[in-house]
């Protein structure tokens, strides 16, 4: 059986024009059997200020413009997956996957548990995977534009590491063993962060 490979585009992080405002703020630390506030981290004025960001209209509105493009690509790939995934575990009861059944307690006659086959504990990952996918996918997608907001560059790489991670396995749910999905392009985002 000969393979062949899909390829899906990366994601790059969004330029951001609009920076959201900083703010200087408290953080509660345990000093011995006690908990203080401070202005500092951990209390010491050599960890340097705790600051928190705060949201302006314009950066609201303007990661709202990258959302919509994203949400696009995402939902395109989502629908995709439902396809495939209603496709392959089709006609799948509950009763024809029991393998055992056995019971976990001898003094306890009525109580039985069942032992599952691996394609109906694959079914229920995939059913939950794809359950909050999409939520989750958004959710590191606001934080990759959010970091780019605040000006902390070198953490957007991170989150941008789980937004492919998520992404490559979205689209590679219930393929065929001879298809292997990969990203386009000479290096591959999932190993930018190694050295």
């Amino acid at each position: 059986m000969t393979t062949f490979q899909i390829t899906i585009n990366p994601f790059k992080a969004p330029f951001m024009r609009e920076k959201q405002i900083p703010i200087n703020t408290v953080c509660k630390y345990r000093d011995g059997s006690t908990y203080k506030y401070s202005a500092y981290r951990y209390g010491k004025e050599s960890c340097g200020r705790v600051v928190r960001y705060t949201d302006t209209s314009e950066t609201i509105e303007e990661r709202e413009r990258y959302m919509v493009g994203f949400d696009k690509k995402i939902q395109r790939a989502f629908d995709k997956a439902v396809i495939r995934f209603h496709k392959h575990y089709a006609g799948i009861n509950y009763q024809d996957e029991v393998i055992d059944t056995y019971m976990p307690y001898p003094h306890l006659t009525d109580a039985t548990k069942n032992v599952m086959s691996d394609y109906w504990l694959a079914y229920n990952k995939d059913r939950e995977f794809l359950q909050t996918i999409v939520s989750r996918l958004r959710i590191k997608w606001i934080q990759v534009m959010s970091l780019a907001q605040q000006g902390k560059y070198k953490q957007i790489s991170d989150a941008l590491y789980h937004v492919h991670v998520y992404y490559l396995e979205l689209s590679s749910l219930c393929r065929p063993c001879n298809q292997e999905v990969v990203y386009k392009g000479d290096s591959d985002p999932l190993l930018a962060n190694r050295s």
